[in-house]
């Protein structure tokens, strides 16, 4: 018998035995309904977001150069122009940050939380316990997934299990229910998804017929009215399946490394296949920069990755508006921590627990800046923050030791978890109303 190679067990694991996943895709009806087709009713989410995360075991100064980061001319920034501070608008909400940010498409901006926290840590090996909300999470569990596990029911994903395709080392790896994931680069995915070796991913609509005429002749033998209005709703069309076929065989085609641009690419391909309901990558934002004098690699990074994110969510949004990305996605960003502000002026940034900051962007936020600075020790940490209003405040009632938690309880909510869930599975913090769009 011959032996099953890497590409075809890494084909089978994201589309599942018999390419089960293949013909949801195929065929725009869930997971569930196909392998349990007389069990099927009417629960699946319209609500519920996939999670595209950039996570990183660097420690990447992002945090220094957001949104609330200019209003104290203390904190040091790079006196490069491609990082000049630059006004912009969140919404109605008039900010300043690194010019990067600013001129990111004012439909992302429009949609982007900026939430400062901390993660109680300084040390780089704690990148897992910080996925972990540092202990706060049930049966410390990487916060990743927990999403996935509340998310792939309602999205009715191949997988319950969260996809890396940028880790780097095994510091970085994640895990779903205490057990360690392998990472899926982009060339692995392109290679094990290449369309002459798959001609069923080059044309869809065969599986998309099988599929949908199987379930029809089923429902009408033995289903219920009930069951072919659910299948109505979901069954997409001869010419989007083509359609659907079409842009992911090129977008494969155009991955050819591993770096953050492929990565995305990866990510929205994972994401428009519906393969899993969390996946992680690594974006750098200036790395681990203790001796960056003058900020020189923080400000390449910040300028080579931050239109990436813009990129990114405009692509996403032409990938719904096509039909080929049937759920909306989250963008947002956890790092180990994050980097002083002002100890040492320009000659580089040294670990900063006490101050990292999250950005979200997605239709679910209310942009704005939540949270901001306050003075500790040598430097500044994230500050308390009045729950009614989202803002920094010395009497705040979410004090510094629960930002991190409240941080994610909000990203939670905004992706469609229940909150009654996310209080279960998260110790402390609350989720920040005045973040969630109404």
């Amino acid at each position: 018998m011959k032996k099953p190679t890497r590409r075809h067990m890494l084909r089978a694991a994201l589309f599942g035995a018999g390419g089960i996943g293949l013909k949801s895709l195929a065929s725009g009806i869930p997971i569930s309904m196909l392998m349990e087709p007389t069990k099927a009713h009417a629960q699946e989410s319209l609500v519920s977001k996939v999670l595209i995360m950039s996570t990183s075991g660097a420690g990447d100064p992002l945090n220094a150069n957001v949104p609330g980061t200019y209003e104290d001319s203390r904190i040091q920034h790079s006196r490069d122009p491609l990082m000049a501070a630059s006004p912009l608008s969140l919404g109605s909400f008039a900010t300043t940050a690194a010019r990067p940010w600013a001129e990111l498409p004012q439909s992302v901006l429009d949609r982007a939380a900026f939430i400062h926290h901390g993660t109680y840590t300084n040390a780089h090996p704690n990148h897992v316990k910080v996925m972990r909300l540092m202990g706060a999470t049930e049966r410390n569990e990487m916060l990743v997934s927990l999403f996935a596990k509340e998310l792939a029911g309602p999205l009715a994903t191949v997988q319950q299990e969260p996809i890396s395709v940028g880790a780097r080392g095994a510091g970085e790896l994640i895990s779903f229910a205490g057990r360690t994931l392998s990472n899926v680069s982009p060339r692995a995915l392109s290679a094990a998804l290449a369309p002459g070796d798959n001609p069923n991913l080059a044309d869809l609509r065969p599986l998309r017929d099988q599929a949908v005429d199987e379930l029809y002749q089923l429902y009408k033998d033995h289903g219920t009215e009930n069951q072919i209005r659910l299948l109505d709703r979901f069954v997409i069309s001869r010419e989007e399946a083509r359609s659907i076929s079409t842009d992911l065989v090129d977008r494969l085609s155009d991955i050819s490394g591993n770096g953050v641009a492929d990565q995305i690419r990866a990510a929205t391909i994972l994401a428009a296949m519906n393969i899993a309901p969390v996946i992680t990558l690594h974006m750098g934002f200036g790395g681990d920069n203790h001796t960056d004098n003058e900020f020189v690699k923080e400000t390449e990074e910040h300028v080579e990755n931050i239109p990436l994110i813009g990129s990114m969510m405009e692509s996403l949004d032409a990938m719904r508006a096509e039909g080929v990305l049937r759920h909306e996605v989250m963008f947002a960003n956890l790092n180990v921590f994050g980097r002083d502000l002002m100890r040492k002026g320009r000659r580089g940034r040294d670990h900063n627990g006490r101050h990292h900051c999250t950005v979200v962007i997605g239709s679910a936020m209310q942009p704005g800046v939540y949270g901001g600075l306050r003075d500790k020790g040598s430097d500044m940490e994230a500050a308390a923050i009045d729950s009614s209003t989202g803002e920094a405040s010395p009497s705040g009632d979410i004090p510094h030791e629960e930002t991190f938690q409240t941080m994610a309880k909000t990203l939670g909510v905004a992706l469609g978890v229940d909150r009654a869930r996310l209080d279960e599975a998260i110790d402390g913090g609350q989720v920040l109303e005045p973040a969630l769009a109404s």
